[in-house]
């Protein structure tokens, strides 16, 4: 029986990676999009009469330009991070790629993704350097901790 849950544990484990890996492939591609059309309408705008109003249009467009390559540098660098991780090892205590089961649902420490729905069940997937998951590092099962006045009760580790 044991062998079965965790076989099925496993599988869980692996659409959640999957899905965690294709939400952050979205967001990358979306923060690409926005980019490419902010650039396009930057360089396709042309030379008003009105002077000082197209220099500021175009000054505000390039702030969009770096705020959206910002963002797109930081979200390929926690793609990156979340492909280096071993999701493969089991831990007997939480640990980066741990997947937990807590009495307050299922965790998945990782990245900074927040709530992921996956076969019907809701879980979040967290930074390990979230307050939580700081918090949640290097417990074992049975393992007790209040964080923002909720209790949580360390069930499984997988």
């Amino acid at each position: 029986m044991l062998i079965i849950f965790a076989t099925m544990s496993l599988h869980f484990k692996n659409k959640i990676i999957t899905a965690c890996k294709e939400v952050l492939d979205a967001k990358i591609k979306f923060l690409k999009d926005a980019l490419h059309e902010a650039t396009d309408a930057g360089n396709n705008e042309t030379k008003s009469t009105a002077g000082d109003k197209h220099e500021t249009g175009r000054a505000m467009m390039q702030l969009e330009q770096e705020k959206l390559g910002n963002q797109l540098v930081d979200l390929e660098s926690q793609k990156n991070d979340f492909d280096k991780i071993d999701f493969s090892i089991s831990h007997r205590a939480i640990a980066n790629g741990s997947l937990i089961e807590t009495s307050k649902g299922f965790f998945l420490l990782a990245t900074a993704i927040g709530k992921l729905e996956v076969d019907e069940i809701t879980l979040f997937v967290i930074s390990n350097k979230s307050p939580l998951g700081l918090n949640l590092l290097g417990l074992e099962p049975k393992s007790k901790i209040t964080f923002n006045g909720m209790s949580y009760e360390i069930k499984a580790i997988y």
